[in-house]
């Protein structure tokens, strides 16, 4: 017997237009176009820090192995430490120089510190790091030093704090942060900044607005879409996604490869390796390769074992573009 044809209500006509858009490619690029510019220019890199506990040499053989041809530099290994407090550049010469052998790039520099500190003496270690680091990195294999953009919060950079939100926070930050982009335009240096939904810059409206406050070539952006998410907008996946990258999505040299998921406390969020949670990869993949260039995507928030669960996972994605 034949169903009665029923006509489609607005609504119903909404929800349809939503689904379809939803499953088909972005707008103007199709899914075979966009899967060969991600194969072609998204490439993977992973932070040395995951292979702190083996020596140097071993270190770099087992990177390679792993199937990682770049790496972002935390320049701490079971032998050899690099810090740039107390620069040791016979240390420094024999991490580039065992990376390079071994045929693995470095494309970051890991400055990261809290630029609101509310301990001064915290804050300005965290200056000294990074004033080094801009000024020292053509002898240290990258030009792109990564920080996050810190909290009030007195117990712990990762934590919020309702200051966080006001407008001196965020011009604390800002002042930080231009500070170092015009010195790092004197030295070829890029500042990209991560932004964290637990920081200063929260969301992907405050990034723009920094960028838009601040016009320096060298103040960038690490792409981290995980870190915007609070609980309550993980239902809000893919829209969120888009006007992350619609808003800020330009200013990406460096991104990374995590996963978010849904935490017990309210409205807290986990951040755990790749594959461990519901980040919409393929999208997330998408939206990078639109940017048409290459990119370093750094696997991280994982240990020694869970790296090869972790690559594999990200690589699997490519095929769902």
């Amino acid at each position: 017997m034949r169903t009665p044809t029923r006509l489609l209500s607005r609504r119903d006509c909404l929800k349809l237009a939503g689904v379809a858009t939803l499953a088909t490619p972005l707008a103007g690029w199709a899914a075979d176009d966009l899967r060969a510019k991600a194969k072609k220019n998204l490439k993977l890199a992973i932070f040395t820090g995951v292979y702190a506990g083996l020596p140097l040499e071993e270190a770099a053989k087992r990177i390679k192995a792993d199937g990682f041809g770049a790496v972002a530099l935390e320049g701490i290994f079971a032998d050899v430490r690099f810090d740039p407090l107390a620069p040791d550049w016979n240390a420094a010469d024999k991490i580039t120089s065992c990376l390079e052998r071994n045929g693995i790039k470095v494309v970051g520099l890991y400055g990261y510190y809290n630029v609101v500190a509310p301990n001064p003496e915290t804050r300005k270690r965290g200056e000294q790091r990074m004033q080094f680091l801009i000024e020292n990195w053509k002898r240290l294999g990258s030009n792109d030093i990564s920080t996050e953009t810190g909290s009030l919060n007195p117990q712990s950079e990762w934590n919020d704090s309702p200051e966080n939100a006001t407008e001196g926070a965020y011009q604390q930050c800002r002042a930080s942060l231009e500070k170092f982009a015009t010195l790092a335009e004197k030295t070829g240096a890029v500042i990209s900044i991560e932004p964290y939904w637990k920081n200063v810059i929260s969301s992907a409206e405050r990034t723009e607005r920094l960028f838009r406050d601040i016009q320096s070539p060298a103040l960038k952006l690490v792409m981290d879409p995980c870190n915007y998410f609070r609980k309550v907008d993980l239902a809000q996946m893919q829209p969120m996604l888009k006007d992350i990258f619609r808003r800020v999505g330009k200013q990406t040299v460096i991104a990374h490869a995590k996963d978010v998921k849904a935490a017990a406390a309210a409205d807290d969020t986990e951040l755990p390796y790749a594959g461990k949670g519901v980040l919409d990869y393929p999208l997330y993949l998408r939206l990078l390769a639109r940017l048409d260039r290459e990119i370093y995507l750094a696997v991280e928030h994982l240990t020694l074992p869970d790296v090869p669960a972790a690559r594999d996972y990200v690589l699997g994605q490519f095929e769902k573009i």
